[in-house]
């Protein structure tokens, strides 16, 4: 259990510490982040303009080659002889499959983008579409208006790769679809742009050069771009002020210290188990002593049988992962897989294997080697005197990490929880959306009359981007008294009529937009939330005339809610009524109905309005929980293998009860037949144990206090760390304690005295 629990959490570790490793030349290639000062502090970020990367190719010595990339519009409806599927897809420079060492199955990374109607496909999709036969020079239709001939297949991508897509077009197609990127300027940020360079060498004078470079092309721009390396992009995700401040690599050590903490406590096991055995063993390290072993013998031979074992209980172990790693796929939605053709992987298992069995089997070898002779064969033999209080410590420092991982899943689930009951602003129930796609783009108001006319909702309204998500943002809001150097990003969130209502935002003052303001269509009004407000230190903000552009006039407040991250304070947020330029359409399902009716109607209306695509209907409340997936799994996992931990642990504990059990029958037996009762005897032999768990208790509070409290301080919102929270942690260790050393000890007391006093 031990090393197939350790193996799994390192199988996981690696997983994601392998993310994006599949590329040649990772050590050179890095993606441009951006530095954006405001609000007092930095904001980072790896979108850039459009225009960043023809200017490091020419102004930045030692660039090999620089590429810009979107991936949020590029996936679209791909059709081939009527079949049509939905696909996610990135734009791309030409130059980014030279950056990028994708495994070309067919076609030229070189060319494979060079002309603007080319696409290069993932085997798996050429599979979809083509069979066996040849995909190259097929042409693909992408949303039913742009055909696309066939020029590249590329190998199946990694799960474990940072950037997933079925198809890769030209970059010069995103400024098709999109027109005002191309001439945007420096002053948008929209794209990423990657960079080879020749070396590492080249790195601080790359970046001494692009920290200038967007003030240089447009002047009074604060903003400072900087080259972070690929290879720590998913591991190195979170910064600060600026700087990186670790991320995703934060919980890989943590599990990295979790696996070795389980194969300590596993080893620690054996050696309680080997020494609580010493009796069966003890006349046999007598005899062999007296017929001229000598004790470095005998400690060779307990290693090779503590080596055995550890190698026989690895074969276990890893017919054990082959069967838990399926189920735990499906529970983290990850793709893990045992690499059997890799040597290092069978090297790093053999030697988890060897230094399992010299670690577990050292302390017993040393332990039942010191038998003397003489005494062992008469019966009265001791080992060595220490060798109770290091067992003790041993327990006790097992029970206070047992401790420790009951009160951090007590706290990983309260604060999950307090953060998803602290409300998120707006009513996500009952609430879907559905993607502007095909003619929706201009029936999005025939849908949705359609859809009230049959009943399946009351409210919609059209957005600039899900409810869910931020992304959009701007520093161009002026207004009355602004400080002339002070900079408040505002998050931009467009919407249509009816946004209130449809949404379940509550309108603190004022009024939302509608038909019978001709203002509010020719986008000369806005809305804001209240953290927009109170940024602007405006008491009267209704009929207040703003800036943002061009001047507008604010008619509505609406309290804050939560789009990104729910563990973050609500930024200033801005909305314009939207007019044609709609992302999604939120709709209000009718509570009067079930929801699978509504569904239904959803999807026979889409089919009828928008015939080319298949229906896609995203529930909220489902893509809002999405937002605690990186806790939950720490959650899922800090459960499961922590209990695993807290099983083995017990059985150290059984272990450490069975050698106290067997040292003291002469006296058990002396008691019982002086009148000790049963319930006498476990007492007192469940006391000892009582107290280690006691002394494990008070250790492993503080330290619990300290970690528990630098985690929560990472989040804006969280819990109190409330006593209740350990002396519940301690209540349950200690039961589990006393249900693990009671079976050993009513044993002990049940049994016949006349056994173990017959021998005097």
């Amino acid at each position: 259990m031990g090393i197939a629990s350790c193996l799994l959490l390192l199988l996981y570790v690696s997983y994601h510490m392998g993310y994006d490793h599949q590329f040649k030349n990772l050590d050179n290639i890095y993606v441009v982040e951006n530095n954006q000062p405001g609000d007092g502090k930095i904001y980072t970020f790896s979108a850039t303009p459009g225009e960043a990367a023809t200017a490091i190719k020419n102004e930045v010595p030692g660039v090999v080659q620089a590429a810009r990339a979107e991936s949020y519009s590029a996936g679209g409806l791909l059709t081939y002889n009527n079949n049509s599927f939905k696909k996610a897809g990135l734009f791309a420079d030409p130059a980014f499959f030279s950056i990028f060492s994708y495994h070309f199955i067919k076609g030229n990374p070189a060319t494979a983008l060079a002309q603007p109607n080319s696409i290069v496909i993932t085997t798996d999709l050429a599979k979809t579409f083509f069979g066996d036969k040849d995909p190259m020079g097929k042409v693909i239709t992408r949303n039913n208006k742009l055909p696309l001939m066939v020029t590249g297949v590329i190998d199946h991508i990694p799960a474990n790769q940072s950037y997933q897509f079925d198809y890769v077009i030209p970059y010069v197609q995103f400024e098709a679809d999109q027109p005002w990127a191309k001439n945007a300027g420096w002053g948008s940020n929209f794209c990423q742009t990657f960079v080879q360079l020749k070396d590492e060498g080249s790195l601080n004078r790359a970046n001494a050069i692009l920290a200038p470079m967007v003030g240089k092309h447009a002047t009074g721009d604060k903003n400072q771009l900087f080259l972070f390396p690929v290879s720590k992009f998913h591991l190195y995700e979170k910064f600060d002020n600026g700087k990186s401040v670790g991320g995703t690599i934060d919980q890989m050590h943590q599990f990295e210290i979790l696996a070795l903490c389980i194969l300590l406590i596993a080893c620690v096991n054996f050696m309680n188990l080997s020494t609580a055995r010493s009796e069966e063993r003890a006349k046999e390290v007598g005899i062999r002593k007296a017929i001229g072993s000598n004790r470095l013998s005998l400690i060779w031979q307990f290693i090779t049988e503590s080596l055995i074992l550890s190698f026989l209980s690895t074969m276990v172990a890893i017919i054990i992962l082959v069967l838990c790693i399926p189920f735990f796929n499906n529970l983290l939605n990850i793709k893990l897989s045992l690499p059997i053709n890799d040597w290092y992987m069978w090297a790093v298992i053999t030697g988890i294997a060897a230094i399992t069995g010299l670690v577990s089997g050292s302390y017993p070898a040393f332990y039942l080697s010191s038998f003397q002779p003489i005494k062992v064969l008469k019966g009265r033999f001791k080992g060595s005197a220490s060798v109770l209080p290091i067992r003790k410590i041993l327990v006790v420092v097992q029970f206070a990490f047992a401790v420790f991982l009951i009160t951090a899943t007590i706290c990983i689930y309260r604060q999950i929880r307090y953060v998803q009951n602290m409300g998120n602003g707006y009513d996500k129930n009952n609430l879907v959306e559905v993607p502007v796609e095909g003619s929706l783009d201009t029936k999005s108001d025939v849908l949705i009359n359609d859809l009230k006319a049959k009943g399946a909702i009351t409210n919609a309204t059209t957005v600039s981007l899900s409810i869910t998500q931020n992304g959009n943002n701007t520093w161009g809001v002026d207004w009355p008294g602004k400080d002339p150097n002070a900079k408040v990003l505002f998050d931009v969130l467009n919407a249509g009529f009816d946004f209130v209502h449809t949404v379940g935002v509550k309108l603190v003052a004022g009024r939302e937009f509608s038909s019978q303001y001709p203002a509010d269509t020719a986008g000369k009004t806005v809305m804001i939330n209240e953290a927009g407000i109170a940024a602007m230190h405006l008491k009267n903000p209704i009929g207040t005339q703003i800036k943002w552009g061009s001047p507008v006039t604010i008619i509505g407040v609406y309290k804050d809610f939560v789009r990104g991250s729910p563990y973050e304070k609500v930024p200033p947020m801005i909305t314009q009524y939207i007019g044609g330029q709609a992302v999604t359409i939120d709709l209000r399902l009718n509570p009067a109905h079930s929801i699978t009716a509504n569904i239904d109607q959803i999807n026979k209306s889409l089919k009828a309005i928008n015939p080319a695509y298949p229906p896609t209907i995203n529930f909220v409340d489902s893509d809002f929980a999405k937002k605690f997936q990186n806790e939950k799994v720490l959650g899922m996992l800090s459960n499961i293998f922590g209990g695993l931990a807290i099983i083995i642990s017990c059985l150290g504990l059984f272990g450490l009860a069975a050698y106290a059990a067997e040292q003291r029958t002469k006296e058990i037996g002396v008691r019982k037949v002086l009148g000790a009762t049963v319930a006498n005897l476990a007492g007192l032999l469940s006391k000892d144990f009582l107290i280690l768990v006691m002394f494990a208790i008070v250790i492993a509070v503080p330290i619990s206090v300290w970690l528990l409290h630098m985690w929560l301080q990472k989040y804006e919102y969280h819990i109190p760390l409330s006593w209740w929270i350990m002396a519940l942690a301690s209540v349950i260790t200690i039961a589990i304690a006393i249900i693990t050393v009671s079976f050993q000890a009513i044993k002990a007391a049940l049994a016949n005295p006349v056994k173990s006093l017959r021998s005097e």
